[in-house]
């Protein structure tokens, strides 16, 4: 099998959900036999690197995302852009899949983070080529031209990654023939209890006994910031809320870095979180950083507790992360995350939007060593059972080489 990935989001680019589990996908493939191509955005340069059976095509054509925006004038500039480097992507695959031999073509999250004339070109190639093409959601669908992409092209399936995406898709329409869950995943080898716990609070300054809440997150939709959908400003809230009875404890958000071109962006999120910071006079004792991809483990290892109290959240990757370095910890009860945690088995669930009872379950997993064993255990055999990337990407091509026939 001769299997192309297409992927706005790079693990070499920027760092999210979606990038983690590209790279997981990378890291798998080696050993899988077949050839593998990732066509992924250019973060310098355009070039080609090799590693065994996989082969990473970085291309500039990626390197676009799609804003609506105000002003005549830039928008007919984009325009402009979008269409060329449509046509350049669509010339791209037209030579790169017959060439190639690619049985089966997946693109990652098309309807979001790319302009839709991106899934006209792969689908108008693959339709031509009769190559099968599967779509991957990492996000719900959000208006009505993303949900006519999902639902109005052809796709041979689309690829949801948890139960509660496919059931929005098929509220809003889309065959229930067409849909499949497949979840994301965690490299179990990678995000382990094993991994270092000390580095982390003196990489802060922190002492050992010292106490630290961690939260882990993109704060860029886009070029919108989504520091309220994350629950990163009810987090605050809680936090402050925890600091105000012990002075042990500290909060650290560990923020998801994105492209280049939206480093303003990025930068005009970051200044707004802070400024909640100082609004409620815990400046102090909440620690705002962006770490390398490959550090996330001793993050996670290192911290005492991890929260993410989302209004909305597809999967959470994060959380399998966390409980696979034996953290315990806390989400809201939305969208895919009571897929990940059960309530009082292996991690509260809370409601979004609710400070104080984010900050007593958080109090509680600090104060009480029995419930925190009790999730950390139990957190272990979750992602042990359901959500280990060596037995969750076997079924994956198992299905998508099943559907290419």
């Amino acid at each position: 099998m001769n299997h192309l990935i297409i992927s706005p989001n790079s693990p070499f680019v920027s760092i999210g959900g979606i990038e983690r589990y590209i790279k997981n996908l990378i890291d798998f493939c080696q050993d899988q036999p077949g050839n593998y191509y990732f066509i992924l955005p250019s973060k310098t340069k355009e070039e080609i690197v090799q590693i065994g059976n996989v082969s990473i095509h970085f291309k500039s054509f990626l390197n676009l995302s799609y804003k609506k925006r105000k002003s005549i004038d830039v928008k007919k500039g984009s325009q402009k852009q979008v269409k060329d480097k449509s046509i350049e992507f669509f010339e791209f695959l037209n030579t790169f899949i017959p060439e190639h031999a690619i049985s089966a073509v997946t693109a990652q999250n098309f309807h979001l983070g790319l302009p839709p004339s991106y899934s006209l070109m792969v689908n108008m190639v693959c339709h031509t080529k009769q190559v099968p093409l599967f779509l991957q959601l990492h996000s719900f669908s959000t208006n009505p031209l993303q949900t006519e992409i999902i639902n109005g092209l052809f796709w041979k399936k689309v690829l949801c990654v948890s139960k509660s995406v496919a059931g929005d898709c098929f509220q809003k329409g889309l065959a229930i023939s067409h849909i499949t869950t497949k979840y994301l995943g965690v490299n179990i080898k990678e995000f382990t209890p094993q991994t270092n716990r000390k580095w982390l609070k003196k990489h802060l300054g922190l002492s050992s006994s010292d106490k630290v809440i961690v939260s882990a997150s993109r704060i860029l939709q886009g070029y919108s910031d989504i520091l309220t959908e994350k629950g990163l400003i009810n987090l605050l809230d809680a936090f402050s809320k925890i600091r105000s009875t012990r002075s042990d404890v500290y909060l650290l958000i560990a923020v998801g870095k994105p492209p280049q071109r939206l480093n303003q962006e990025f930068e005009a999120a970051l200044q707004k979180l802070e400024g909640y910071t100082q609004i409620h006079g815990i400046e102090d004792f909440v620690i705002i950083k962006t770490f390398p991809m490959e550090k996330m483990p001793e993050v996670y290892a290192g911290s005492d507790v991890f929260a993410l109290p989302s209004e909305n959240e597809t999967f959470g990757q994060v959380f399998i992360e966390a409980m696979a370095c034996g953290l315990p910890v806390i989400g809201t009860n939305v969208g895919g995350i009571p897929e990940i945690i059960t309530d009082k088995h292996n991690g509260f669930l809370v409601q979004a939007n609710d400070a104080s009872e984010l900050a007593h379950k958080i109090s509680t997993i600090l104060e009480n060593d029995k419930i925190r064993k009790t999730f950390v255990k139990n957190g272990l055999k979750t992602v042990a059972l359901s959500f280990d990337t060596q037995k969750l990407f076997p079924t994956l091509f198992n299905y998508l080489e099943k559907h290419s026939h």
